[in-house]
């Protein structure tokens, strides 16, 4: 067997600032941030490449949480975004095929104006099905092929909750029941009107909200679906920046 020893190039980029090879102490004091805009994920800056800390990388590595430091620079000023490898630990929203949880107050604003039209008989949305399909407190759905899950108001829960209650209230006093003194109260019968009033003031609470919005349940469903199609562009520049980040070098910094 023969064995050959071939030469060959090695290209170290080191991180300088100025001419001068930059300190890991300078390297240290960094702001840390993510160069990702807030609503569609694209990258704001340029990217210089990805730096290893011992004491961080070299920990996290053992528990199986590879991540990366990567190094760069916007409106002239460095600094330093951690972010974890693979798609699959991108943030919770921003996992491709993944289900989405609005963090503005879309699903809310067309959660309110759904309750407020399904507890006034409308069946345009959920089928006039949304009080039952809410688990803990949210209702699950799917929209631009995407798995969302919407949040409800407390306005929403407590029109639910009044609901059950009038409607237990209004069984108990339909059932049969022990023979009632004459001249005494009528404990069911008054506990439906209880029931009827909260009932009431939960519905007039909710439709002040909705009034207070302005817009149509319609309206305000496109709106959701605009927010879906934003967190699916999102979740396509975000694994674009991992393809990215990826490929860029590694920087050697002094001591």
């Amino acid at each position: 067997m023969n064995l050959v020893v071939e030469e060959a190039a090695v290209t170290i980029k080191t991180l300088s600032v100025g001419g001068k090879r930059m300190s890991k102490a300078i390297y240290s004091q960094l702001p840390h941030r993510s160069p990702l805009n807030g609503l569609d994920c694209t990258v704001q800056g340029r990217l210089w490449g990805t730096v290893i800390d011992p004491k961080c990388c070299h920990r996290m590595r053992a528990s199986a949480q590879e991540h990366w430091h990567v190094v760069y620079e916007h409106g002239g000023e460095l600094a330093v975004w951690w972010l974890r490898q693979g798609p699959g630990n991108a943030p919770y929203n921003l996992i491709a095929g993944g289900p989405y949880e609005p963090a503005s107050h879309v699903d809310g604003d067309f959660l309110n104006a759904c309750a407020l039209d399904t507890h006034q008989g409308s069946v345009g949305f959920f089928q006039g099905r949304m009080f039952d399909l809410i688990r803990d407190e949210q209702v699950a759905t799917t929209i631009e092929e995407t798995k969302v899950y919407l949040t409800c108001s407390p306005a929403v829960l407590r029109l639910r909750a009044a609901r059950k209650e009038h409607a237990a209230a209004e069984e108990r006093a339909a059932g049969p029941g022990f023979p009632r003194p004459e001249g005494t109260r009528d404990w069911r019968a008054e506990a439906v009107e209880e029931a009827e009033q909260k009932l009431k003031d939960a519905e007039e609470s909710l439709a002040r909200l909705c009034k207070e919005r302005g817009c149509s349940t319609q309206e305000l469903y496109a709106g959701l679906a605009e927010d879906v199609r934003r967190i699916k562009q999102a979740r396509e520049n975000y694994g674009a920046a991992l393809k990215t980040v990826e490929q860029l070098p590694q920087l050697f910094m002094g001591a």
